[in-house]
């Protein structure tokens, strides 16, 4: 049995542990905050009971499997039958030498059954790393046991049935009753209405059965319970059939004496599934054997849980992706033994379960076992190849109707991950990728959700899973006739056949879970906490990327050692801390037609080569980044023409797509990874170079591998992906300090164990980047989205945006530049230089705090504002969060929302401050949008302290009035001052308490002086605040330059004259 643990008399549920109850045979999985549970059923499947909240470890969950009624038509439970049996125990004519073995038979089930819960209950949860048997190797006695009760018990029917025939008194129709009782291989003799039939049909009236006439240690197992007789002498009582009655008080019976349904594999919520056996739905895993067949029923062989994670068994191609385990403690394993019996197939369900995460990694490892060699009566066997032809990371069955809405991540290139929410009804969604990457199209990322669209983001519950893989994929969700839900997630095995020989194993990508009973929100929260601790490189976790530049906006191909050293110059100018050489440094390339995969630089353009170009970067007191695409080659390239046969296609055929004018390297090849390592060897060694672009432009076309045998095409798409994965592993070890960014359209937990970041989209406008980075964040953290500000017109979409607008929304990623800084005003160089401060002052904040997306429409027709936050985790963190609202479209006199925020202390005060407020207002007299005028703060004033309830339930008013304007703000924890030393402090807190006895003194900036036609606004609301002794010499700053102001208490601002240089 289990138990929780009481503190103060308040249960404490367990934390990244794996329980198991070996007298329910139960396995509860907790993590953080949720409860993960199976057990393994009379048959040897396993049932799936529960996921959702942490519930304490004594309630016994088997009660769900009252949820399963047989339905007409759908196949029973699977029957196990042996002919030898009925052939030996047929030779015994004597009735009595069958009552024997009847009964002999009988005691040997109800032993190995109850003997080996006890056996079983001796292992402690968690504190072994041995294999417990189970109903596994006992299972086989126990099998064999009931094989000869029930062949005993039919012999002995049919002796009666004979004599039966020969008796003229009796009917017919009660014969045939019998017959069909007595030859059904499917009825349970101890069955109701079997006994009553039999009952019926025996000619003398049965002798009343003393207990000691069944074998000993036998318990009745449906219609009778042993109670104490008035001697100590066991006698048999009728015990009501839990079908037809209430259900038995615990208190008097326990959970291991209820009678669970029998009911068929169509029917059960499963853990794995297999195909063939009565279950009609989607399958867990397909096989072939060598002849041809293909049903492969598994059955529970044991079990053993270990501390931390066990990493991935790579395969002869090498391994995919894995979350870590963590320090010792942070996490437990178990590992689940499945066993096709007849065959010897092996599968191991693999779960891991985390501490701090309330996150699953599931995977399943397939063994083909080698040779036996002969013990005992057991002849010597030798396994033949398997093929296998489908194999889920996961599969979980839903009750019905408990999650009727199904979220992906939908779009195309340059509009990707868009937030796609449907109804589900009967039958089947597929999201999938068939392209050779998780591609642009579709994400491997599938949540189920039981609110409604609007109130998705913080109510209900969540059922997510995330698949870390880079490759093929499917996510499938399918609604039976009896509207329960199966989410399968795996390789697409459209693109996937995989030969086991013998002795070898496979080990499928792992697929991550997570649920939230608190939304979206909260299932973000659980996958970006899981994604940086345990996916990420650790080497950079918590760190915040240099603040870069491309060259790829600016230039283009046009790149050369002068043109890339003066745009660092300028750059370097404005806080950029790192320039990136993107596109058209190698070969001989001037454009997209020629010279990938010749990758060495460009002498004319680069005279000094790399390594100059490099050191002249250093000296400005930046980093060095380079772009490569290494999967990928031109035909016009030194490379191709050297080996035309390490590209993806079928020789002899006379045709092929050239997307983009490239062609796909065959990453299968030993020697093509060897010379890719080779050239990124050179590359990354001969200069300083600290960051590295794996960019990847044209998806799979043609793909067979011409060095591997007919039988095993199936295998190409899966081995190039783990060819990918070598060369990326080998870049992580040979070079650490380097930083990858992944891009290309495989934005996807796969890429993140070697990249800390990705390139989230070619489209780098800022409305169409409100969704895409929005719908990115659903499981993927803020740290990893790839994000730039870029020129104006967008040269994607050709609209305009704000700089400040632009900024904004890629702070809420990587942040970094991709324009010419040479082209910039003064004032927007000045800008850009207060951006980029700003962004090095809140970037730990908003890439490793929790992120809540305040607003966020649902619908791409509706959309309004965007709105998203950042708390710091960190207590002592000097900003605590940061806020941003984005208008994205607002049609004039509509007005915004109040904005409420979210993951603040109630308790807790906090000084709000408005960054970087808005100079543009409407004239009322002619309707006009004028621009450059005094800040327009949301709150009036640039400084408001409130308590986080006020904050959180009141919320602040938001007045924006164009599309793509916004409104910033941070705040810190801070307690309004009332010491006179702390007057200054005081007053930022108390700026909405205007004093009446004196009239506060504004501070001019250059920015915000108004024009006459401004000249109906008050003073107090045209300037900002002056603070400290600095007020005297600005305003005689301003008295010096003729500005004339009549300050007067509660009056207008007169007259204020303008300026030379500033504009209007």
């Amino acid at each position: 049995s289990v138990s929780a643990p009481h503190l103060g008399g308040i249960m404490v549920m367990p934390k990244g542990k794996i329980l198991y109850d070996a007298t329910t045979e139960c396995f509860r999985l907790y993590t953080s905050t949720t409860l993960y549970a199976f057990r393994v059923d009379e048959r040897g499947d396993l049932e799936h009971l529960y996921w959702g909240e942490s519930v304490p470890p004594q309630d016994d969950l088997r009660q769900m499997a009252f949820t399963n009624v047989q339905l007409c038509f759908d196949p029973g439970p699977m029957n196990q039958f042996d002919d030898h049996v009925l052939e030996e125990l047929a030779g015994y004519n004597d009735e009595d030498r069958l009552l024997q073995e009847w009964d002999l038979a009988r005691k040997m089930t109800v032993s190995s059954s109850y003997v080996d819960l006890a056996d079983m209950g001796a292992a402690k949860h968690g504190e072994t790393t041995e294999w417990q048997p189970g109903a596994g190797e006992a299972e086989t006695e126990e099998l064999e046991a009931r094989r000869r009760e029930n062949a005993a018990w039919r012999l002995l029917k049919m002796q009666e049935l004979k004599k039966m025939e020969e008796d003229p008194l009796i009917d017919e129709t009660k014969l045939q009753q019998f017959d069909d009782v007595v030859f059904n291989e499917a009825v349970d003799p101890s069955e109701p209405f079997v006994k009553e039939v039999i009952d019926e049909m025996v000619l003398s009236k049965p002798t009343p059965v003393r207990p000691q006439e069944f074998g000993e240690g036998f318990v009745p197992t449906v219609d009778v319970a042993i109670v104490p007789g008035p001697e100590g002498v066991g006698s048999i009582t009728p015990t009501p059939s839990p079908y037809i009655s209430s259900m038995p008080d615990p208190s008097s019976l326990e959970m291991n004496q209820w009678h669970l349904p029998v009911v068929g594999r169509n029917t059960k919520r499963l853990e794995y599934s297999d195909v063939g056996t009565g279950d009609y739905r989607r399958a867990s895993f397909e096989v072939a054997y060598k002849d041809g067949g293909t049903i492969c029923p598994l059955s529970y062989k044991g079990h053993k849980v270990v501390k931390g994670k066990p990493t991935i068994k790579p395969s002869d191609a090498g391994a995919t992706p894995q979350l870590r385990g963590g320090k010792p403690g942070e996490s437990e394993t178990l590992f689940v033994e499945m066993e096709d019996k007849l065959t010897g197939l092996q599968f191991s369900l693999i779960y891991t379960v985390y501490r701090d995460v309330a996150a699953i990694a599931r995977r399943v490892m397939v063994t083909n076992p080698g040779p036996q060699p002969a013990r005992g009566n057991t002849p010597a066997t030798t396994p033949s190849p398997v093929r296998i032809d489908r194999l889920m990371s996961c599969t979980t069955d839903f009750h019905a109707s408990t999650a009727p809405h199904l979220i992906t991540l939908t779009g195309s290139w340059a509009n990707e991950r868009h937030v796609n929410v449907q109804k589900l009804s009967q039958g089947r969604f597929v999201s999938e990728s068939l392209r050779g990457t998780s591609s642009h199209q579709h994400n491997p990322f599938m949540a189920l959700t039981t609110s409604h669209e609007d109130m998705m983001e913080t109510n209900g519950d969540v059922w997510a899973f995330s698949l870390v893989y880079s490759g093929n994929f499917i996510m499938e969700a399918e609604v039976s006739e009896s509207g329960r839900i199966r989410v399968n997630a795996g390789v697409n095995p459209s693109t996937f056949k995989w030969h086991l020989p013998p002795g070898e194993s496979f080990e499928c990508p792992e697929c991550v879970l997570v649920y939230s009973g608190n939304g979206l929100e909260q299932m973000s929260h659980a996958f970006h906490e899981l994604y940086q601790r345990y996916l990420i490189p650790e080497v950079w976790y918590k760190t915040v990327p240099p603040v870069l530049i491309n060259t790829w906006e600016s230039m283009y191909f046009d790149v050369s050692h002068a043109k890339v050293l003066d745009l660092a110059r300028a750059a370097a100018g404005c806080g950029v801390e790192m320039i990136v050489l993107d596109d058209g440094w190698f070969g001989g390339r001037n454009d997209a037609t020629s010279s990938l995969g010749d990758w060495h630089e460009n002498t004319k353009k680069f005279p000094e080569g790399l390594p100059g170009l490099v050191r002249d970067v250093n000296a400005l007191g930046l980093k060095f980044g380079i772009w490569v695409e290494p999967e990928m080659v031109n035909v016009n390239s030194e490379l191709y023409k050297k080996n035309p046969n390490w590209t993806l296609n079928q020789q002899g055929r006379r045709f092929r797509c050239e997307g983009r004018f490239q062609l796909v390297l065959d990453f299968t090849l030993p020697a093509v990874r060897h010379h890719i390592c080779g050239k990124l060897r050179e590359l990354l060694s001969a200069s300083n170079i600290e960051y590295m672009k794996w960019d990847m432009n044209r998806h799979l076309t043609e793909v067979y591998g011409n060095a591997i045998a007919p039988e095993k095409q199936g295998e190409v798409f899966h081995r190039y992906m783990l060819g990918v994965y070598e060369v990326l592993s080998f870049v992580n070890k040979e070079f650490p300090h380097v930083r990858v960014s992944g891009g290309g359209g495989r934005f996807d937990a796969g890429m993140l164990y070697f990249s800390p970041q990705i390139w989230t989209s070619d489209n780098t406008d800022v409305f169409s980047r409100l969704a895409i980075q929005s719908g990115t964040s659903l499981a993927y953290p803020i740290s990893c989205i790839g994000a730039h500000i870029t020129a104006v017109p967008n040269h994607q979409t050709h609209r305009l945006a704000t700089l400040k607008a632009r900024f904004l929304v890629a702070l809420f990623g990587t942040f970094g530049l991709e324009l010419d800084v040479k082209q910039l005003s003064a004032s927007e160089l000045s800008d850009l230089s207060a951006y980029i401060a700003k962004f090095k002052e809140l970037a730990p904040v908003v890439m490793y705090g929790r992120f809540y997306r305040l607003w966020t429409p649902p619908k791409l027709a509706h959309q309004q504002a965007y709105s998203w936050m950042s708390v710091a985790k960190d207590p002592d963190s000097p900003i605590v969060a940061v806020v941003v609202v984005l208008l994205s479209r607002l049609e004039i006199g509509c007005y915004l929302p109040v904005l409420r925020l979210r993951g603040l202390v109630a308790e807790q005060q906090y000084l709000v401050e408005e960054i970087f407020p808005n100079t543009t207002a409407r004239d009322l007299s002619s309707g006009q949008m004028i621009h450059g005028g005094p800040p327009q703060y949301q709150i009036g004033v640039p400084y408001v302290a409130m308590s986080g309830a006020s904050l959180m339930r009141v919320g602040i008013p938001i007045r924006l009035s164009y599309d793509g304007e916004a409104a910033p703000s941070s705040s810190r924890a801070a307690a309004c001052p009332t010491s006179p030393s702390e007057r200054p402090q005081r007053a930022r807190c108390n700026t909405l308490r205007f004093n009446t006895e004196r009239f506060i003194t504004e501070r001019f900036t250059t920015q915000w002086f108004i024009t006459r036609g401004f000249k109906g606004f008050r003073a107090s609301r045209a300037l900002r605040a002056c603070r400290g002794p600095s007020e005297r010499s600005q305003r005689a700053r301003c008295t010096a330059r003729g500005v004339m102001t009549r300050w007067v208490k509660g009056a207008r601002l007169r007259e204020l004259r303008e300026l030379p240089g500033v504009v209007g």
